[in-house]
């Protein structure tokens, strides 16, 4: 659990960093319009849709360790892709791969969170996983607008990018110890 915690609450500071500029990114870098920042995020969440409709899929046939660090990958690299490019449609189809990781990710991590813990637990380790997540984020978003402040529009996606890369490196065997992340989900 102690490695499931720090992986949810940095990577959440890296997203709070990056998601904190969200809108200008799409208005002043891609060029969008309030109806195009408006697509651009419905694109995540039907992304999103995809991952949760393909989860038992995924979760018969890759573990929930191999999920979790493609997830961190396509995470770490969804903040590389938006650093570099300049393209809506290009921006649009790296959101529409992290929406579908966003929602896997939420899936498994819950997953394992729950085998994880004894029922009599689960109710205060929610709290607490919350607290980290939603800490993560705001500190994040505080971090991202300094960064875009003093160095411009992408600055806190290659902190993201750098910061999640630097993170999956250190945790990258850990992941595969993660509690019950080796089970499969019961099939029935």
């Amino acid at each position: 659990m102690r490695t499931l915690t720090l992986t949810i609450v940095t990577f959440n500071v890296t997203y709070g960093a990056a998601w904190s500029v969200l809108v200008l990114y799409a208005t002043e870098r891609l060029g969008l319009g309030a109806i195009g920042f408006g697509l651009l995020t419905s694109v995540t969440a039907v992304g999103g849709l995809l991952g949760t409709a393909s989860y038992d899929w995924l979760a018969r046939h890759v573990s929930l360790a191999a999920l979790m660090r493609v997830g961190l990958v396509i995470e770490t690299f969804t903040h590389l892709g938006l650093a570099l490019t300049t393209t809506a449609w290009v921006a649009t189809a790296i959101l529409f791969v992290f929406g579908a990781h966003a929602f896997v990710w939420g899936t498994t991590s819950r997953t394992v969170r729950m085998r994880a813990v004894p029922l009599a637990l689960q109710g205060r380790v929610g709290s607490v996983y919350m607290i980290g997540v939603v800490g993560g984020i705001v500190l994040g978003q505080l971090i991202g607008g300094l960064l875009a402040e003093a160095w411009g529009l992408t600055a806190p996606f290659w902190f993201a990018f750098a910061g999640s890369a630097v993170i999956l490196a250190l945790i990258w065997r850990e992941l595969a110890h993660i509690a019950h992340a080796d089970e499969t989900a019961p099939t029935g």
